[in-house]
């Protein structure tokens, strides 16, 4: 998945997504961990960027976690 300036891989289980910044690279990057599309744990950043939950709640998921 694209955002404006994230790539976000998603493991084919679902359950695991890995992100990280177009220009900054590992500097804003990380995981984050979903049990039946609900995110319930990431890791990488004090707080997930607005954009990468909006992307992931176009796609389906519950992303309260991190709100």
């Amino acid at each position: 998945m694209k955002s404006k300036h994230f790539n976000i891989w998603m493991e084919p289980t679902n359950e695991y997504a890995y992100f990280e910044h177009d220009e900054v690279g590992d500097d804003i990057a990380g995981g984050m961990w979903f049990n039946n599309k609900e995110l319930v744990d990431y890791d990488g950043v004090f707080e997930l960027p607005s954009e990468i939950i909006v992307l992931m709640e176009s796609q389906g998921y519950n992303m309260d976690y991190a709100k």
